[in-house]
C-alpha cells in the first residue's frame, strides 16, 4: 500500500512538473512574433526585447527560488507548489492581455518572482519517497523537466500558428491551474513542519549549506549542465550551417535539439537503476569527463550525423548529472531542510540559464563560435576533476 501511495504522488507530482515546464518554456516559439505583435517592428528592437523578457523571467527565478524552498520547509511543501501553480495559472494567462512590451515584461518578471516550483516540487516528491528510491525518483522527475521543456515550445507554436499569439497564453495559464488543483486534490502531504524550522533564516541555511564543500560542488555541477545547455543553444544554427547548405537549418536544429533532450531524459529515468550499481559520485565523475569529450567531439565533428550523436552523447552525460547531484544533496541536508537546499540549487541552475546565452554571445563575438565548444569542454574536465579529487564520500542508496 505504502509503495503504491508513493508512485501514485510521484506520478500526479511528475505530471504537474510537465506542465509548470511546459508552461515556462512554451513561449520560446512565438515570443518574438508576439513581440511584433504588440507593436515593435524594428529587427533589432524585437531580439533586444525578447532576450530581456527570456532573460528576465529566468534572473527573477534564481534569486527568488531559494526564498520560495525555505518558505517550503517553514509552511510545508504541497501549499508552496499549490501556490506557485496557482499564481502561474493567473500570470500567465494574464499575457494574453497585455497591451504592450512593458506590461508582458512586467509579468515575466512576476512569472519569475514566483518561480519556485522546482525547489518545492523536488522537496516534496522526494519527502514523500522510502530511501532506496530516492535516486529513481529524482531521475524519473528530472525527465519531467527535460521532456516538459521540449514539448513545451512545439504546444506553444501550435497553439499560436492555429489561433494566434495569445492563444497560447491562455492554454497554458489554463493547464496550471488544471495541475493546481489536481494536486490540491490528489496529494496528501506527510511531511510537517518543526518549530525550529520556522525560526530558521534563509541566510543561516545558506550558511549551513555553503560550509559543505560537496554541495558546494553541487552547486557547480547544477549551474555547470544549464549553462552548457543554455550557452550552445543560440549558436547550434550558425554551427549546423557549417556542415549542410540548407533552407531547413531550422528544422534541422530542432531535431538535434530533441535528440539530445531525448537522450537526456533516458540518462535520468535510468539512473535509479544505475545508481544501484554504481555510486553517485562515480557517476558524476564519468558523466562530467565524458561531457568534457563529447563538447570535444562537437568541435571536431566532420560531418551532421556525428554531430548529432555527440548531441546524443552530451545529452545522456547531462540527464545523469542533474539527478545525481540532487540525490547527493538529499543525503547530505536533514530533511526539513531540503526545500531551501533544492531552492539554492536550482537557483544555481537559472543563473545558467541566464549566463550561458550571455557568455555564448560575447564569446563568438570575441573569439569566433568555437569557443563556446572549448569554454563547455574546460568547464565540464574541471568540474569531473573537481568531484574526483575532492567529494568526500561515495553516496550509494544505502546511506541514511
Amino acid at each position: 500500500m505504502a509503495i503504491t501511495k508513493w508512485k501514485k504522488n510521484l506520478a500526479v507530482l511528475w505530471s504537474t512538473q510537465f506542465i509548470g515546464m511546459s508552461a515556462i518554456t512554451g513561449m520560446i516559439s512565438f515570443l518574438p512574433l508576439y513581440v511584433t505583435a504588440l507593436g515593435i517592428n524594428e529587427a533589432s528592437e524585437v531580439a533586444m526585447w525578447s532576450g530581456i523578457l527570456m532573460a528576465s523571467a529566468s534572473l527573477c527565478a534564481a534569486l527568488s527560488n531559494p526564498f520560495w524552498g525555505a518558505m517550503a520547509d517553514r509552511k510545508g511543501r504541497k501549499p508552496m507548489v499549490e501556490k506557485v501553480l496557482l499564481l502561474y495559472g493567473i500570470i500567465i494567462t494574464g499575457m494574453a492581455f497585455v497591451a504592450n512590451v512593458y506590461q508582458l515584461l512586467t509579468l515575466r518578471i512576476l512569472q519569475g518572482l514566483c518561480g519556485g516550483f522546482i525547489a518545492a516540487g523536488t522537496a516534496l516528491v522526494v519527502s514523500m519517497t522510502p530511501p532506496e528510491q530516492i535516486s529513481f525518483t529524482v531521475g524519473m522527475f528530472q525527465t519531467a523537466i527535460i521532456i516538459g521543456g521540449a514539448v513545451g515550445p512545439v504546444i506553444g507554436g501550435v497553439v499560436a500558428d492555429f489561433y494566434g499569439y495569445r492563444h497560447p497564453f491562455v492554454v497554458f495559464g489554463g493547464l496550471c491551474l488544471l495541475a493546481f488543483a489536481v494536486v490540491h486534490f490528489s496529494v496528501s502531504e506527510t511531511y510537517v513542519p518543526s518549530k525550529a524550522v520556522q525560526k530558521t533564516s534563509l541566510k543561516n541555511t545558506f550558511r549551513d549549506i555553503w560550509s559543505v564543500a560537496d554541495l558546494r560542488l553541487m552547486l557547480l555541477v547544477q549551474f555547470l549542465t544549464q549553462f552548457a545547455i543554455q550557452s550552445i543553444g543560440p549558436i547550434l544554427p550558425l554551427y549546423i550551417q557549417t556542415f549542410v547548405s540548407s533552407s531547413n537549418i531550422a528544422s534541422i536544429s530542432g531535431l538535434i535539439i530533441a535528440i539530445g533532450g531525448v537522450t537526456s531524459a533516458l540518462a535520468s529515468a535510468s539512473m535509479g537503476a544505475v545508481s544501484r550499481r554504481f555510486s553517485h559520485k562515480k557517476i558524476l565523475v564519468a558523466a562530467s569527463l565524458l561531457g568534457a569529450v563529447s563538447f570535444l567531439g562537437q568541435l571536431a565533428a566532420a560531418d551532421i550525423v556525428t554531430f548529432a550523436i555527440l548531441r546524443g552523447l552530451n545529452g545522456l552525460c547531462v540527464g545523469a548529472m542533474v539527478p545525481s547531484s540532487n540525490t547527493i544533496i538529499s543525503f547530505l541536508i536533514p530533511e526539513d531542510k531540503r526545500g531551501a537546499a533544492y531552492g539554492i540549487t536550482s537557483g544555481a541552475g537559472l543563473m545558467g540559464n541566464v549566463l550561458g546565452p550571455l557568455c555564448a554571445g560575447v564569446l563568438s563575438l570575441a573569439f569566433g563560435i568555437t569557443s563556446i565548444f572549448w569554454l563547455t569542454t574546460v568547464l565540464f574536465g574541471l568540474v569531473g576533476s573537481l568531484v574526483a579529487l575532492y567529494a568526500k564520500a561515495s553516496y550509494t542508496e544505502s546511506r541514511p
